[in-house]
């Protein structure tokens, strides 16, 4: 009886400890939710009765992983005491290692060059990499350095973690790209290789290392170059529909690089690398957002993008419910393969919103370097006529051809068809509640250009 009545009173304890938990991560998780505005349909609604079907996502090519940054051991962000410049304080002792040699690099010649000694003699900077910063920061000039962190390269032959840090300093011409070796028996990390590039993140060439590259695509797509980033994938095995898409998706959410941890690597060997990429809206809303970046080793080209899976970004538009004119998903499976790219309307209107101008402005770049046929479709609601609905969604997709005329892409390349409401894009049956039947509706309020490259 005794022992019954320790075993019941542990139990109870494990669940009152499990129980406070899943709070404490519930007040710290919880985000407010968005409420989705919707375009209110006429007073007679014809329901259109079908199966529930859900939208199809393209499959993630990289396992994720936790969003949230590597646990820390330095304080809590905040700013630094770095010359001439606001830096966050360490969050680890790679990020420690980094700053310290970026507030040396501050300091006038003859102290720069005293701080630089001391940190080779304490074992923070190797003697090459030492004459390397001091060389880069230059004769005589004192300046800010700003320190960013990139995230985690692959781990070196002897097993220590690699971590990748960029250096910037308005006198250089050139960044300075810093890896703090951490040893995988333990011990303190230390900067053993310095290498420069061009200030510009975007520039790589076949002697750029896998970490590099994808730094350089996402940089491409925050720009919304779409010449840059088609020239880092491996040719046709990233559609340009899914880089324009992506393009899309960091213009609409603003999206920068998270400070701490931005990539890190996830599998690599001589042949293959594959990283998940972090990223933080800009005004602070929202959760943290990832993408799957795969790459490949070309012979001739170096490192390649050879896939991307944006499929934690589209979640986020799937949350993120409507705005402006309709729900907001720029990509979606084509029935002949590969992605088409979305763009949607209000109830009954076939006029482009300003952010479907912004988009397609994204989308011409793409068409401009091509010379394949465009097919652009227009689709409805169910509600009103199919005559109607036939000569609304005819007028959405000669919206868009128009548009994209204007910006300079040739007018026999396009194709436009006109399906009204004979293919939506999600179902919605008679019990399903209004709100959701309205949303649904403005998601089939669509037209979608597919790029057959």
């Amino acid at each position: 009886m005794h022992s019954n009545r320790i075993i019941a009173l542990l139990f109870i304890a494990i669940l009152l400890v499990a129980g406070i938990t899943g709070l404490y991560r519930g007040a710290r998780e919880k985000t407010p939710p968005t409420a989705p505005t919707v375009t209110a349909p006429p007073p007679e609604e014809t329901l259109q009765q079908q199966t529930p079907a859900t939208h199809t996502q393209q499959p993630s090519s990289v396992e994720p992983a936790d969003a949230a940054p590597a646990s820390t051991t330095g304080p809590t962000p905040g700013a630094s005491v770095a010359r001439g410049t606001s830096q966050p304080r360490p969050h680890s002792p790679e990020a420690a290692a980094a700053q310290r040699v970026a507030q040396a690099l501050q300091l006038p010649e003859e102290q720069r060059k005293a701080e630089l000694q001391k940190l080779v003699q304490e074992g923070t900077l190797s003697r090459e990499a030492a004459d390397q910063l001091d060389a880069w920061q230059g004769s005589g000039k004192e300046s800010g350095v700003a320190v960013e962190e990139v995230g985690t390269a692959p781990v070196s032959e002897d097993g220590s973690k690699q971590t990748r840090y960029r250096l910037t300093s308005p006198e250089a011409q050139k960044s300075v790209l810093l890896t703090v070796s951490t040893p995988a028996q333990g011990g303190a990390p230390g900067v053993r290789h310095v290498q420069q590039a061009p200030a510009d993140k975007t520039q790589t060439d076949a002697q750029s290392d896998a970490i590099s590259v994808v730094e350089a695509l996402v940089e491409s797509l925050r720009r919304g170059d779409m010449a840059t980033a088609r020239r880092l994938t491996a040719g046709g095995e990233v559609s340009d529909a899914t880089l324009a898409g992506l393009c899309i998706m960091f213009e609409d959410g603003d999206f920068n690089l998270r400070k701490q941890l931005p990539m890190r690597n996830m599998f690599s060997n001589e042949q293959n690398s594959g990283f998940l990429v972090y990223l933080s809206p800009q005004d602070g809303k929202g959760r943290t957002r990832h993408i799957g970046v795969e790459l490949a080793r070309d012979e001739v080209r170096g490192w390649v993008v050879r896939a991307v899976a944006p499929d934690d970004l589209l979640n986020r538009y799937e949350e993120s419910g409507a705005a402006e004119s309709g729900v907001f998903f720029p990509l979606v499976k084509n029935p002949h393969g590969g992605d088409s790219l979305v763009l949607y309307f209000g109830f009954d209107d076939a006029n482009l919103s300003p952010r479907s101008e912004r988009q397609l402005k994204i989308v011409a770049e793409t068409l401009l370097t091509g010379k394949g046929q465009i097919t652009i479709s227009g689709h409805t609601d169910d509600v009103g006529s199919a005559d109607y609905n036939r000569d609304l969604s005819a007028r959405r997709a000669e919206a868009v051809r128009a548009a994209l005329v204007a910006y300079g892409v040739a007018s026999e390349r396009i194709v436009t068809h006109a399906m009204g409401k004979s293919q939506p894009r999600r179902y919605f049956r008679t019990d399903d509640t209004r709100e959701t039947i309205r949303t649904i509706r403005s998601e089939n309020r669509r037209a979608e250009i597919y790029l057959d490259f």
